[in-house]
């Protein structure tokens, strides 16, 4: 198996850490290991039957299923599977995955994947605790759950941070409503992070990944509840992803470059969880409701020149720290805000992002639909309203112009 080539090395990527935020997350390569010691911990309070949630085929390429499927035989533990979440589920999906695997009367829900299986996992977990819900009731806020099974979570990406928060994405399809959700209920008991599990990433989601680790820490560094905690972990992040990610697309087998870019979408995970995000992922989201195929990190990227141009005069100081890697020029000054957007755009085509909206099918035309949704699915208490200064149609409609087309 992939681990046995990296678990002899001499090196600090090879030491299995504990990171304990609202789950315990064992991290590092090899980390996939610890699997078994988890599910016997689970066996020996009683648990005796599992839900599995995972996408097509992400959980066997990486890996992580040579190791988890022998791990449930040896224990006994019976196992309904379900393979069905896509980018970007909807709350059907999510409905599906319920009604497909509750008829063994799972005691325990694994989450094998990226963002959307474990953002979807929570929402199983929470369901088959509260038979009589469904997905749309945990999105609209007509329910707040405060019980779910034990979760388990087996991150295969770097960038949602997922495993580590409490929070959940899904669409209600019929509103075209993109909406988070998250509850105390919905941490993980356990995580797994190990970076070997991200070397069959295609290249593309590679980048997307880690750009969505970055927009998480500039919003979250700039919301009106972030704090100096929040501020000293955006900013090792978005050190890290400067220094490791170019590093990463041109040698994707390097295995150190992996491990710190899981290490920075985890500290993304936990900057959101302390202080959310705002406009970038408020905005994103209206983009991929409208047309699902977007990945996520890909409307992120489009976006966040636009959002950080319309913030930066109010968070000047903040950003010039978060994004100095980035943008070493930059004094923390707020008539910057021009040159603190075209930068970090420069930086993120250089990593071979350089779609803008026009790119992704938006014309002009589709603004003022864009716009409607936002302030729509977003309400009066939408995270947008964290944002550092005042959200109005107005701004909205500015960012997605300033985001057909290039800035320079």
């Amino acid at each position: 198996m992939y681990y046995e080539t990296y678990r002899n090395m001499k090196d600090p990527i090879n030491r299995i850490t504990e990171l304990r935020c609202g789950s315990l997350t064992y991290f590092g390569v090899g980390a996939i290991e610890r699997f078994s010691g988890i599910m016997d911990t689970f066996k020996k309070r009683g648990i005796r039957r599992a839900a599995i949630i995972t996408g097509k085929s992400s959980y066997k390429r990486s890996g992580a299923w040579d190791v988890i499927s022998p791990v449930l035989d040896s224990l006994g533990i019976e196992f309904s599977h379900y393979d069905g979440i896509q980018a970007n589920p909807t709350v059907d999906q999510i409905n599906e995955a319920v009604t497909s695997v509750k008829e063994i009367e799972p005691e325990i829900v694994i989450g094998i994947g990226g963002g959307s299986v474990l953002d979807s996992s929570k929402i199983v977990a929470v369901l088959l605790k509260n038979p009589d819900r469904e997905a749309r009731n945990l999105f609209d806020r007509s329910f707040v759950p405060h019980e779910a099974l034990p979760l388990v979570l087996v991150n295969l990406t770097h960038g949602t941070g997922s495993e580590v928060d409490r929070y959940a994405v899904s669409t209600i399809p019929e509103k075209k409503f993109k909406k988070g959700t998250g509850f105390e209920c919905m941490y993980a008991a356990y995580s797994i992070d190990d970076p070997g599990l991200t070397l069959s990433l295609p290249k593309e989601q590679l980048v997307y990944t880690s750009i969505d680790a970055l927009n998480h820490v500039v919003e979250a560094s700039t919301t009106t509840i972030t704090s100096p905690y929040v501020t000293m972990l955006s900013v090792e992040t978005v050190r890290v992803i400067a220094e490791y990610l170019p590093v990463a697309i041109q040698k994707p087998e390097n295995i150190e470059a992996r491990y710190w870019l899981m290490y920075a979408s985890a500290l993304g995970g936990i900057a959101i969880d302390c202080a959310l995000v705002h406009l970038t992922h408020a905005l994103e989201h209206s983009l991929s409701a409208f047309r699902p195929e977007i990945n996520h990190g890909l409307g992120l990227a489009v976006l966040l020149p636009a959002v950080v141009k319309a913030i930066y005069p109010a968070a000047s100081g903040i950003l010039a720290k978060v994004l100095k890697p980035i943008a070493p020029q930059l004094q923390g000054r707020p008539e910057e805000a021009h040159t603190a957007a075209l930068k970090t755009e420069q930086w993120i085509f250089s990593m071979g992002l350089r779609e803008k909206l026009t790119d992704l099918g938006f014309g002009r035309e589709a603004i003022p639909d864009l716009v409607e949704n936002v302030r729509l699915s977003q309400g009066k208490e939408g995270s947008i309203f964290l944002a550092p200064i005042a959200i109005t149609d107005e701004l909205i409609r500015r960012i997605f112009e300033e985001s057909l087309h290039p800035m320079d």
